[in-house]
C-alpha cells in the first residue's frame, strides 16, 4: 500500500498545483469533463481494428461495439471539420503521425525538405527522416519567419525532393501555403508530395481561423489533437487522394498496432463539443487573446518577438528573456503558477527564449481583457521582483474563477457521469461481496 499511497499523493499534489495554475505551454490543452469520462470506461482495455471489413470476421471482437463510435461519429466529424474525403485516425501522437507519413513516402535515395529547427521546425524530423533513409534538406528562409521562395525554387529544381514535410512547431506566423506550393510545383516536373504538419494549429484550422492546407494546395496534412484543438493525446491525418490514403493506411497498420480506443472515444466527444459548443468562437478567441497578451506584455516592458508584423497570427507569444536564462525564468514562473515553455533556439533570437500559448487559457474561458491580468503577474514576478509566494497566491485566486468552457457541463455532464457510475455499480457490489466473503452469483 505504501507505493499506492505515494502515487495518489503525487496525483493529488499535481491536481492541486494545476487547480491554481495557468498552463501557457502551446503544446498542451485541457480535456472537457465529459471527454475525460472516456478514460473511465472499459473501452480503455479494448482493441478496435475494424478488421471485419478486411477479413470478414472478428479476431478482436471486444472492440466491435465501442468501435462504432469511430465508424459512425468520429470519422464523419473529422471529414467535416477537416474538409477532407479521407481521414486516418491510426496515429497516437503528433510524432506517431510524422512517423506514419515518413514511412509512407520513404524509399531508396529519397530526398525530404523540412523546416530547419532554427526557423521553428520540429527537432525530431531530421532524426526520424534519416532513420528512414531520407536525405534531409532545410527549406530556405529569407528571415526567421518567412520562406525565401526564389531560393526554394532553385533548391527544388536542383535536389528534386520526393517529400516536402512542412513541420512548423515554433512559429508566430503560419506559412503562406499557396505561393509556397506553387513554387514547389513549378520548380520540378517530378512527383513531389507536400505534407503540412498542423499539430499546433488544428484547432484554428478546424475553427476557420486559418486556411485548410488541402484547399491551399497541400496533398495531405494532420497532426496532434491536444494543442489548439482541446482533445486527447492523439493525432489524425487528412487527404483527398485515394492513393495517398492507401499509403497512410498501409504504413499506419504496420507502425501503430493499437491506436488507443479510449482516446478515440475522447476525441469523438471533443469533436462533438467543438462543433456544438462554439469551436469557431473558441478559435477566434485564441487568436485575439494571443495578440492581447503580446501587447500587454510589451506595454509592461517585456521584449516580445514579432512586433513589426503584429506580434502573432496564431496561439503563440514569445518573450525574449532578459536578466536570466530562459530555463531559470521558466522555473520561477512555474513556482508562481505560470507554466511556460523555454525553447532553444527561439527563431527570432537564435538563442533560448520563452514560448507561450494561450490555447488552454482560452479553453478555460479567459478573454482578451483577462490577458492584462496575466501580463501583470508576469511583470510582478520578473520585472518587479515581487516574492514568488505573493504572486502565486494572486495567480491561484484568479485561476479559481475559471473552468473549461466551449463544452458540455452542468446537467449533461452529471447525467452522463451517473450513467457510467450505474455501470460501475456492479463492480462495487462485487468488491463488497468479496470483502464479506460471500459468493457472487
Amino acid at each position: 500500500m505504501l507505493q499506492i499511497n505515494q502515487i495518489f499523493q503525487m496525483l493529488e499534489e499535481h491536481e492541486k498545483k494545476f487547480n491554481r495554475s495557468f498552463s501557457l505551454i502551446p503544446s498542451e490543452n485541457v480535456l472537457s469533463p465529459l471527454a475525460r469520462l472516456a478514460f473511465l470506461s472499459d473501452s480503455f482495455s479494448r482493441y478496435f481494428y475494424d478488421e471485419k471489413n478486411f477479413f470478414r470476421y472478428w479476431r478482436f471482437e471486444g472492440g466491435s461495439l465501442i468501435g462504432r463510435v469511430q465508424q459512425e461519429i468520429l470519422i464523419p466529424l473529422l471529414q467535416k471539420v477537416g474538409r477532407a474525403r479521407h481521414v486516418n485516425v491510426r496515429p497516437v501522437s503528433g510524432l506517431s503521425a510524422m512517423t506514419q507519413v515518413l514511412s509512407a513516402f520513404s524509399g531508396e535515395e529519397a530526398t525530404l525538405f523540412s523546416i530547419p529547427v532554427a526557423n521553428g521546425g520540429h527537432p525530431e524530423t531530421s532524426y526520424l527522416a534519416e532513420r528512414f533513409g531520407y536525405r534531409v534538406i532545410g527549406v530556405p528562409f529569407s528571415d526567421w519567419a518567412h520562406v525565401d521562395l526564389e531560393a526554394l525554387g532553385r533548391l527544388v529544381e536542383q535536389k528534386h525532393p520526393s517529400l516536402v514535410y512542412l513541420d512548423h512547431s515554433t512559429f508566430l506566423f503560419p506559412l503562406e501555403l499557396p505561393p509556397l506550393v506553387h513554387t514547389i510545383r513549378e520548380a520540378t516536373k517530378a512527383a513531389v508530395h507536400i505534407h503540412v504538419d498542423s499539430s499546433h494549429i488544428n484547432g484554428l484550422i478546424w475553427g476557420g481561423e486559418l486556411p485548410n492546407p488541402l484547399e491551399s494546395g497541400a496533398d495531405s496534412y494532420g497532426g496532434s489533437t491536444h494543442k489548439t484543438f482541446p482533445g486527447p493525446h492523439k493525432a489524425v491525418l487528412f487527404t483527398n487522394n485515394d492513393d495517398i490514403s492507401d499509403k497512410f493506411i498501409e504504413a499506419g497498420v504496420r507502425i501503430t498496432s493499437h491506436h488507443h480506443t479510449a482516446e478515440m472515444v475522447a476525441l469523438a466527444i471533443s469533436l462533438v463539443e467543438f462543433v456544438e459548443c462554439g469551436g469557431a468562437i473558441y478559435a477566434a478567441q485564441v487568436c485575439s487573446n494571443a495578440i492581447a497578451l503580446a501587447k500587454h506584455l510589451r506595454e509592461r516592458g517585456f521584449r516580445i518577438s514579432g512586433e513589426p508584423w503584429g506580434f502573432t497570427k496564431n496561439h503563440q507569444v514569445w518573450i525574449e528573456p532578459e536578466g536570466a536564462t530562459a530555463p531559470v525564468l521558466a522555473s520561477k514562473l512555474f513556482e508562481a503558477g505560470l507554466v511556460v515553455n523555454p525553447i532553444d533556439p527561439l527563431p527570432s533570437l537564435n538563442r533560448p527564449g520563452l514560448r507561450l500559448g494561450v490555447n488552454e487559457a482560452t479553453r478555460l474561458g479567459l478573454k482578451a481583457s483577462d490577458m492584462e491580468m496575466l501580463s501583470e503577474f508576469f511583470a510582478a514576478l520578473l520585472l518587479e521582483n515581487r516574492p514568488v509566494q505573493e504572486v502565486s497566491l494572486k495567480v491561484g485566486e484568479f485561476r479559481r474563477l475559471f473552468r473549461p468552457e466551449f463544452c458540455y457541463q452542468g446537467e449533461i455532464f452529471e447525467a452522463k457521469l451517473a450513467g457510467l457510475c450505474s455501470v460501475f455499480e456492479d463492480d462495487r457490489r462485487r468488491l463488497a461481496f468479496k470483502q464479506r466473503g460471500e459468493c457472487i452469483t
